[in-house]
């Protein structure tokens, strides 16, 4: 995919968050209750619902940049791979929290699809060893390698569990789509 077309698809990705976002405003059902919650059959459903649900609008901002920057780079990368690699995260991740994250909390946020697409652009150039994917590799590392430190530090009210099993997540989609083309 040309780098135009990944820009164009990953602005509708994150049109779709807002969307979604505006929808639960003028609902007469708040949308958050179908995030993940843990070790619920109820909460199954949030696997694939909860990276489109977001808190508030700060927490929609925040995911919003990093996952379009991250989305747009990863489809004009590998069209077939990005979304190989986003189905891996969404599911393992998502499942993964699902099984490990805290039954304490609903789990909402595109932020473990951004941590998952951290992880699977961080490895992708050490698996696949080519030099394009290394270069991504290494731009990826340097904007966005600082969010990988809050993966040390569990914070109040943020889904550790989905920033970390959505980054453990992108790794495992690099190293499946390692042979692919």
């Amino acid at each position: 995919m040309n780098f135009n077309r990944a820009v164009k698809f990953a602005l509708t990705a994150v049109a779709v968050l807002w969307g979604v976002h505006a929808l639960n405003l003028f609902l007469p059902i708040d949308l958050r209750y179908f995030g993940i919650q843990p070790r619920r059959m109820d909460g199954l459903v949030g696997i694939v619902a909860a990276p489109f649900l977001h808190g508030d609008l700060n927490h929609l901002i925040a995911n919003s940049s990093a996952l379009l920057v991250l989305l747009a780079v990863a489809l004009a990368y590998n069209r077939k791979m990005a979304f190989a690699a986003l189905a891996t995260i969404i599911v393992l991740g998502g499942l993964m929290v699902w099984i490990f994250g805290s039954a304490s909390a609903i789990h909402i946020g595109a932020s473990g699809v951004v941590f998952g697409l951290i992880g699977y652009l961080l490895f992708v150039g050490i698996f696949r060893r080519e030099w394009i994917a290394l270069i991504v590799s290494a731009v990826v590392l340097l904007l966005y390698g600082g969010a990988l430190l809050s993966l040390l530090r569990i914070i109040p009210g943020v889904s550790w569990s989905s920033h970390f099993f959505g980054f453990m997540a992108g790794v495992a989609a690099a190293w499946s789509t390692r042979g692919k083309k």
